[in-house]
């Protein structure tokens, strides 16, 4: 900006002046000294400024502005102001528009992010290393991890923390499934993101700069800049926001550029995220000493930082949330517009009031579209990209890189695209590899080329096409290269800490204390640890080193190297503790696990399925557990479970190395079994219902029965896993009970019989559902609407009748006491009224018992039976029913099989019994009701 002396108000403002004085003037230098200054000149209507045009000379210039869109003011003759519209905060949530295919006349407009993401049941996942994991506070509450969780909790409802963080893991360990051999698939982006997690917060590794990191050694600034950039374009494509701290200031490094690397990080991380970085580092640099923590703010090992830092840190993450996000209650309006050329203005297509819509259906056209939202206090957001309609002659290129594939060495990958463009044409193919080990793309420019020079492992490549216009797509094809024996071939080695030893992957590490995983680089196999509540530690401990090893006389089965360490469990139970993945569906694996103990004695036992297998680890070198022809499932994982034979005399399961090859050959295919629950039966009680069901397997045996009410009211199955059975405790109605056969290889099949149950002591039934909308269900009449706005009833034809006796008796949340559609599953115990009924409910928000329903028309003098039910899907709901001051209470939540249900009821002279339904207390929120059912005896 040139020199612009601003008059009257800048100069009163510095020598606050209070009356007025004297005026000095010294050589070249105006100086008020308590006085006021006033200058005067003929343009008074005419904003401008004094400038210094040098020389000694100062003038009086005009102010004109020059508009340069929707982002800038250009004052002629000096700098353009820059400015942004919408949220005082800077827009925090940008608007991306996109277009998908629905079917062949339908296509989708949606735009991005939703801004309630954060108040709206929030589902959060945090990556990291140490930083993260929130083990090096005092408690863990005062981690950073620990205090986003109880943000959570305090400002949304429904919200959910899942922390992926590790000890140790740089930005290699997070990445996508397959970017590198380091990659956890248990605590990585993609697991995050399968998980259901919208919002990503990285707590950015220090160990990135670690020359000493066991993934890799140190990574460079590039690299860890591209590792975040894939991070963040897994959470583009899954539709997720990612948040991320910057560096963090750490100087137990030897090196210093590795110090200084945190600093340049957090430039960069600044730099690239904006709104989305929470900068820390400055705020946790020790003023005196550059690229070190602050004392105060560590826990003393220079690295970590105390619950004082970590309180700093999450200070600005909570100011990033609550800035990038804002409650959509701001937002009055979303305006979608559209053009029919880019060269044309665009015109208003519609309008959307409710601020929860991000999406629109319309028939396929070439459209041009744009869209922005508009805040109730009158700003907006600047226009979203534009994108076009996908109709006829448009949507641009696509590509078909072909079907994945797996080849035998020494054969030659042979890689075939398909591209299409209705608008135009396709100009120009490009192959690349995106992951793998060696390979020379023959022909990269063309559709078909080949691929020479692999090695055994995974590969991922991709086909980019352009079309005339210059706009591109492209699709990846996964190719798995084995040698030429046709068999995949892993091993594994067990130890606390790294313990390389040629040939065998090590995990290393207490796997009570953490998921521990690897994979083999060259066949993709992997193996894990399932789970740290798995392991059952002794003390602190769940993995030794340096044991004794000597041949027991047998040879060694494994090298010996890898005896001298292993993992082991105090349980005496089979638990599921390793997990093979990465496997062949279809095929057959060979499994060997074996283990070296000092002490004796030390029987382990290994359990694939059903197949259980022991050898005594004390001094062993040669005996293990071998599993051969073991079929692997549809999702290429084996589970494994590794425990103790006895509690006394052998408390611990261990192992110290794992080996599996995949053998050439595929698995016979197991066929299901073949299971007949018999005939549909009609029985007039007290007659016993006998259940009798016929199974078969073609190709194996049955292992085992199971019988299960699916549908019906109450009923006690006496032996359920029997292939005959009986069943006591039914009353009137219709039943659906289903057997279910698993065969000796894990295949089930099921079968279902319906029952007719006669009561003839029930002279009138009456069944009632209830809704929001109109929800028919067979063999009930629908009473619905809200019954907080108007009283409810309905009658069957039976003549028995129901209604919500009084607007007053129904306490409402938000305006609702109806809802629709929630989830229902079978609970174990079969449906007691149709999943159909359950779905939707009524409710009150109340724990005081107040008479709500009312049962008409019954028979004064005879007796009755009531049954009411519901279903919830958050927890908790204790629903409670009163009946003539008797009170039966149930649990909603998820709810099939439980209900209140009131027997022998006198009917009193009016033919009516109140009924009150609500919920236990204050906790359990609301009372609920799906149906009621009356039977009516007779005398």
């Amino acid at each position: 900006m040139k020199y612009v002396i601003l008059c009257l108000f800048a100069l009163l403002t510095l020598c606050q002046v209070r009356g007025q004085s004297s005026l000095m003037v010294k050589r070249d230098t105006v100086a008020v000294r308590n006085a006021e200054l006033l200058i005067q000149n003929s343009t008074r209507s005419v904003p401008g400024v004094l400038f210094n045009n040098g020389n000694g000379y100062t003038e009086f210039r005009k102010i004109r502005l020059e508009n340069l869109g929707d982002t800038a003011l250009a004052v002629t003759g000096q700098d353009t102001v820059r400015f942004k519209v919408g949220l005082s905060t800077g827009e925090p949530f940008p608007l991306v528009l996109s277009v998908r295919s629905l079917n062949a006349s339908q296509q989708q407009l949606k735009w991005w992010k939703t801004p309630d993401d954060l108040y709206n049941a929030p589902r959060v996942g945090i990556l990291g290393g140490s930083q993260g994991t929130g083990d090096y506070t005092d408690i863990p509450g005062n981690a950073i991890s620990g205090r986003l969780t109880s943000y959570i909790a305090a400002v949304t409802t429904g919200g959910t923390v899942t922390n992926y963080s590790y000890p140790g893991y740089n930005t290699r360990k997070m990445m996508p499934n397959g970017a590198n051999q380091w990659v956890d698939n248990s605590r990585n982006i993609t697991k995050a993101l399968a998980d259901g997690n919208k919002i990503i917060i990285l707590v950015t590794p220090s160990n990135d700069a670690d020359p000493n990191s066991p993934y890799g050694g140190a990574t460079s600034l590039t690299e860890t800049m591209a590792n975040i950039a894939a991070i963040e374009d897994a959470c583009d494509k899954a539709g997720a926001t990612l948040l991320l701290f910057s560096g963090f200031p750490r100087h137990d490094f030897s090196s210093q550029p590795a110090r200084i690397q945190q600093l340049d990080l957090s430039n960069l991380l600044q730099k690239k995220f904006g709104a989305r970085c929470a900068y820390v580092y400055k705020l946790l640099e020790d003023p005196a000493n550059p690229y070190q923590l602050n004392p105060l703010l560590e826990r003393g090992d220079h690295a970590h930082l105390n619950a004082q830092g970590a309180a700093v840190a999450f200070a600005v993450l909570r100011d990033v949330l609550t800035g990038y996000f804002t409650s959509n209650t701001s937002i009055s309006k979303y305006v979608l517009q559209r053009t029919l050329s880019l060269n044309a203005p665009f015109t208003e297509s519609q309008v959307f009031t409710a601020p929860n819509v991000n999406y629109v259906n319309i028939g396929l056209d070439n459209n041009f579209y744009r869209i922005r939202y508009f805040n109730r206090d009158g700003t907006w957001s600047s226009w979203s990209n534009v994108v076009q309609g996908l109709g006829s002659g448009t949507g641009g290129p696509s590509v078909e890189a072909g079907p994945d594939q797996t080849i035998l060495l020494p054969a030659t990958l042979s890689l075939s695209a398909t591209a299409n463009d209705p608008s135009g044409n396709i100009t120009g193919y490009v192959w690349t590899k995106q992951s793998g080990g060696a390979a020379a793309i023959t022909s990269p420019n063309a559709a078909q080329t080949t691929v020479t020079g692999l090695e055994t492992g995974a590969y991922v490549f991709r086909c980019t096409v352009t079309n005339n216009a210059g706009a591109q797509a492209y699709d990846e094809v996964n190719v798995t290269v084995i040698s030429g024996s046709g068999n995949r071939m892993a091993k594994f080695n067990f130890s606390p800490s790294p313990k390389a030893v040629t040939g065998y992957v090590n995990l290393y590490g207490h796997p009570h204390q953490g998921v521990i995983s690897q994979t083999d680089p060259v066949s993709g196999i992997g193996l894990n640890t399932v789970a740290a509540t798995a392991w059952a530690p002794n003390g602190t401990m769940s993995a030794v080193d340096n044991l004794t090893v000597v041949n027991d006389g047998g040879g060694f089965v494994v090298d010996q190297a890898t005896l001298s360490s292993a993992f082991f469990t105090a349980n005496n139970t089979a638990v599921n503790n390793l997990q093979l993945t990465g496997l062949t569906p279809g095929k057959l694996a060979k499994i060997l696990v074996t283990g070296n103990a000092s002490s004796s004695p030390r029987y382990t036992k290994v359990a694939i399925g059903s197949d259980v297998k022991e050898y005594n680890a004390t001094g062993n070198s040669s005996k293990a557990a071998l599993f051969d022809d073991v079929p692997v499932p549809a999702d290429g994982k084996i589970n494994i479970a590794m425990f103790a034979s006895t509690t006394s005399s052998t408390p611990f399961g261990i192992a110290a190395v794992v080996t599996v090859e995949e053998k050439t050959g595929q698995a016979p295919v197991n066929q299901p079994p073949v299971v007949n629950a018999g005939n549909s039966q009609t029985i007039t009680l007290p007659a016993t219902l006998t259940l009798s069901a016929t199974a078969s397997d073609p190709d194996g045996t049955i292992a085992s029965y199971t019988w299960t009410k699916t549908s019906g009211a109450n009923a006690q199955i006496t032996t359920p896993n029997a292939a005959t059975t009986t069943v006591t405790g039914l009353t009137g109605g219709t039943y659906m009970f289903r057997c279910t056969v698993t065969d000796d290889k894990g295949a089930t099949a099921y079968s279902e019989v319906q029952v007719t149950v006669i009561n003839p002591n029930i002279s009138r039934t009456a069944s009632f559902n209830f809704s929001l909308g109109s929800k028919p269900v067979p063999g009930f009449v629908n009473v619905n609407g809200h019954p907080h706005l108007t009283v409810l009833n309905g009658t069957s034809p039976s003549g028995i009748g129901i209604n919500t006796i009084a607007t007053t008796a129904y306490v409402h949340n938000l305006n609702e006491t109806a809802k629709d559609n929630l989830n229902v599953t079978d609970d174990g115990g079969g449906f007691i009224v149709p999943a159909q009924a359950l779905a939707n409910v009524i409710f009150t928000a109340s724990f005081t018992p107040t008479d709500n329903l009312q049962v008409t028309g019954l028979t004064p003098g005879k007796h009755c039976k009531i049954i009411l039910t519901a279903n919830a899907v958050s927890s908790p709901r204790l629903n409670r029913v009163r009946i003539d001051g008797n009170v039966v209470e149930f649990n909603a939540v998820q709810n099939s099989s439980k209900a209140a249900v009131f027997d022998n009821l006198v009917i009193p002279a009016d033919g009516k019994i109140n009924i009150a339904f609500y919920a236990k207390d204050a906790s359990s929120y609301a009372g609920l009701a799906s149906a009621v059912i009356i039977e009516e005896y007779v005398n």
